[in-house]
């Protein structure tokens, strides 16, 4: 706000409380501030007025202020300029939004703890469109109830449309509520009590998210720890990494006791990459839970992750020996627990992470030790045999062994097979392809969408695609390639699959059109232009081929060579 509109507002102010009109204008004045918003960029949005209705710099104003905002400041009579720190709570439909300004000591007007009569007096001060300090006053003609508890007051008359979001008092200079628009030839006031639904919600209602969507101040954690954590969880996967952080610092200072702050700040540190950190926050996290087994496993899968989702860069306090020996110690508390159905629960899920983690080191024959004892333990269920394929694959058995446990676990599902089972079914057929048994492997990706209704990604059509072709199944292979394609017209590798098929049947116009559209998203595929060039060299158009082939070669494509020696050597 320019100074020469802070010191005009300064001065209204001070007119107003020499005017004693209404008489209780000077006790009020100091609570009253003018509130500014701003865009993302720093210009100014909206300027208003709102009020201070608790200690510790909590206020209101009208939500119309806030939406779109991403900072604010408000200044008292005295010319001190304020930020507002965090979002309290704030409701669309109401329009009113309660929020938290970085200051101590603030002026607070007395809210009003009940209903006002009907009849009794109200007194609007605010600010005109012109800047100027105004006051007005009513009567209370009607009233209705919102969620059956608070008021909206209907008015005996208009009040300046310039003044709505300003307070309203009643004769003793008690805050009663905010002006609103006027509706029906009358202005209507919201109860200031309706300022008690304004608060953060682990899933609030959807008008509360609705405006606080248009918000973007920083938002105040729900009052409970309980709640504060869900809400934590439910903006971790929306939020960015330095909003969440925000978020996951205010809980922790908040709660330093609460063990479950410091592993959620774990999460984002390791994402920025800040290791050391993390491992401060694990072993604080460590020392404060009070469940030590799911503890030491919660920070097992915490760096696991990290070792799968983000290799590089290494930390080397983290590694799989590592976190395999949190996991040992999590077994090794259990095991002087009395035993329970929640312990043996616990076990499986603690001994499963250590398996995925000797199979990231590629220890198979460790995981594939503890996937045999589970799935002998649990009587042969399904997610224990997948994952003995999957040990078997990495240590290199034959296709049997490893097609073996596959079959085992579908023959579990029964007939018709569910859609749990499709996941084995494309396991099984991928498993058949790599073996060559193509026509197997597409019979199993065709029931592989038969349990998925057909809702599957362009990447499936494109696999079946690849394997059509090695099945010399050549028509069914150019549908699913042109399914792929529609489904992801821009994905240039599906249109050079197109125009690789379309050679094979000597579909030389279709392939040089599929080349061709896939350099123009993306010119720097060797293959489209070796596949562009051959067709061109069956339709006789030498002078485009050589200059095609020439290409690959350029990029380093041998078979391009060949061709062109074989075809067009001088």
């Amino acid at each position: 706000m320019k100074k020469k509109s802070i010191l005009t507002l300064l001065m209204c102010l001070m007119c107003l409380m020499a005017s004693a009109q209404p008489k209780f204008a000077s006790k009020v004045s100091k609570g009253i501030v003018s509130l500014n918003t701003y865009d993302r960029q720093g210009n100014l949005l909206h300027q208003g007025i709102a009020v201070f209705v608790g200690a510790d710099g909590e206020a209101v104003a009208d939500y119309r202020l806030f939406k779109n905002a991403y900072h604010a400041s408000v200044i008292d009579t005295s010319g001190k300029q304020m930020d507002v720190d965090y979002i309290l709570g704030a409701d669309g439909t109401y329009s009113l939004v309660r929020f938290r300004v970085n200051t101590k000591g603030n002026a607070v007007i007395p809210s009003a703890t009940s209903a006002q009569p009907m009849k009794s007096s109200l007194f609007v001060l605010g600010r005109s469109d012109k800047g100027e300090m105004e006051n007005a006053q009513a009567t209370v003609a009607d009233t209705s109830l919102i969620q059956g508890k608070y008021v909206y007051y209907g008015l005996d008359s208009q009040v300046d449309e310039a003044l709505v979001g300003s307070p309203v008092f009643n004769q003793s200079g008690t805050l009663v509520g905010i002006l609103h628009p006027q509706m029906g030839g009358r202005s209507y006031v919201l109860d200031i009590r309706f300022k008690e639904v304004l608060k953060m919600d682990a899933f609030p209602s959807n008008s509360a998210s609705v405006a606080l969507g248009n918000i973007f101040i920083p938002k105040a954690l729900p009052n409970t720890p309980e709640e504060a954590l869900v809400y934590l969880y439910t903006k971790s996967r929306t939020a960015s990494n330095d909003e969440y952080m925000d978020m996951v610092n205010r809980f922790v200072a908040t709660y330093p006791k609460n063990a479950e702050g410091y592993l959620r700040r774990a999460t984002p540190l390791i994402d920025l990459t800040r290791f050391d950190e993390a491992d401060r926050d694990m072993q604080q996290y460590l020392t404060l839970v009070e469940d030590k087994a799911l503890g030491n496993y919660n920070v097992a899968s915490l760096i696991f992750e990290k070792l799968r989702l983000q290799p590089e860069p290494a930390y080397e306090k983290w590694n799989e020996d590592v976190a395999i020996g949190y996991v040992d110690k999590a077994l090794a508390i259990n095991a002087t627990q009395p035993a329970s159905d929640t312990k043996t629960s616990e076990n499986a899920q603690f001994r499963i992470l250590k398996a995925q983690l000797l199979m990231n080191k590629r220890d198979f024959d460790g995981a594939l030790a503890l996937y045999e004892a589970l799935n002998e333990e649990k009587g042969g269920e399904p997610v224990y045999l997948y994952a003995i394929s999957m040990a078997r694959e990495g240590r290199g058995d034959s296709i049997e062994a490893v097609m073996e446990p596959i079959d085992s676990a579908l023959s579990k599902f029964g007939t018709p097979m569910p859609v749990e089972a499709a996941n084995y079914i494309i396991r099984r057929g991928q498993l058949n392809a790599n073996a060559g048994n193509y026509r197997e492997a597409v019979l199993d990706y065709n029931q592989y969408a038969y349990l998925l209704n057909n809702q599957v990604s362009p990447v499936f059509y494109y696999e079946r695609s690849q394997i059509e072709v090695n099945a010399r199944m050549y028509q069914q292979s150019l549908d699913d390639i042109n399914k792929a394609i529609e489904l992801a017209p821009r994905e240039p590798l599906y249109h050079v699959e197109r125009g690789a098929i379309a050679v094979r049947v000597n579909m030389f116009d279709e392939c040089i059109q599929s080349c061709q559209t896939a350099l123009q998203l993306n010119p720097n595929i060797i293959d489209a232009y070796r596949i562009l060039g051959f067709a061109q060299l069956q339709k006789g158009d030498k002078a485009n081929a050589r200059q095609n082939l020439q290409k690959a070669i350029d990029m380093g494509d041998e078979a391009a060579r060949m061709l062109m020696n074989t075809y067009l050597a001088q």
